[in-house]
């Protein structure tokens, strides 16, 4: 399975501060009622033009504190966006491609430091192939099926013109300035193994029939997000997808048992039959 990188699971920077409106404010006047303790009758009260001023103040605080906040994040690879985004990757010598996603292009930036370390890795050959055709490859996988040999297996976002594209990535990917002298390298479509779902969906009582409408587009769509080479198909993750609010009971009967797929392949959901008992 290729590794991509969970940024949403990293810890909060501890740079990056908590910030409380209710905190500053109290801060501020307790800090006022220290310094000029005659005016702590006049704090009590909210709608009293001292306690006004203060909570201005302390709002402007608030936006201040945010902002630097937003500009720690704007220097992070896990958080920074758009443009903040492209000047990172232009410190680490990657360019954004014409319509590129920041998810994808926050993988390639943290795939070229992992592929800058040794020459003739799979961090280097995978690195190769995903800034061949960033905006048109999904997912590429690296793996040494022999001795000697290396297979870079490329699944591309659509099926639209995959020859043309994978003779752009092959055409790179075996260039001097990528290819090591000594390793064999095949660049290939990455291979398609079709699976097909059956499963009865019982509902729980008063539950509307649109509920289980909406399933089987539900489960491709969760299947998208999934999809890469080497991910396995479970009943289990099958299950979890159509268990829905509404939903009092799953049965999966196909598959039966878990898909596994190599390196080089992909499962590719194919006929999804859905019955609803009662």
């Amino acid at each position: 399975m290729t590794d991509l990188f969970d940024f949403a699971a990293l810890p909060a920077p501890d740079i990056l501060e908590s910030i409380e409106f209710e905190e500053i404010y109290q801060a501020r006047v307790a800090r006022f009622k220290a310094l000029a303790p005659q005016y702590a009758d006049a704090l009590a009260l909210q709608s009293d033009p001292l306690s006004v001023c203060l909570q201005v103040e302390s709002y402007r605080e608030l936006l201040l504190r945010q902002r630097i906040n937003e500009a720690v994040q704007s220097n992070l690879l896990a958080t920074a966006q758009d443009a903040d985004l492209d000047q990172l990757g232009l410190f680490y010598g990657v360019l954004r491609a014409a319509n590129e996603a920041d998810s994808g292009f926050r993988q390639r930036i943290r795939q070229k430091t992992l592929a800058s370390s040794t020459a003739g890795s799979k961090d280097h050959y995978r690195n190769a192939a995903l800034s061949a055709a960033p905006s048109n490859i999904r997912d590429v996988e690296v793996d040494s099926p022999e001795p000697g040999k290396v297979r870079v297996a490329v699944l591309f976002h659509t099926n639209e013109n995959p020859i043309t594209a994978l003779e752009q990535v092959r055409s790179h990917v075996l260039s001097d300035e990528v290819k090591v002298l000594t390793d064999t390298v095949d660049v290939e479509l990455a291979e398609a193994i079709e699976v097909d779902v059956r499963a009865d969906i019982y509902l729980n009582p008063n539950t509307p029939v649109r509920v289980f409408e909406q399933l089987e587009a539900k489960l491709h769509a969760a299947w998208q997000t999934e999809l890469a080479l080497g991910t396995v198909m479970t009943p289990s993750w099958l299950s979890a997808q159509l268990h829905i609010a509404g939903v009092k009971h799953v049965e999966i009967h196909t598959p039966a048992s878990l898909v596994e797929v190599a390196a080089n392949q992909y499962v590719q959901l194919r006929q999804v039959n859905l019955c609803l008992k009662t």
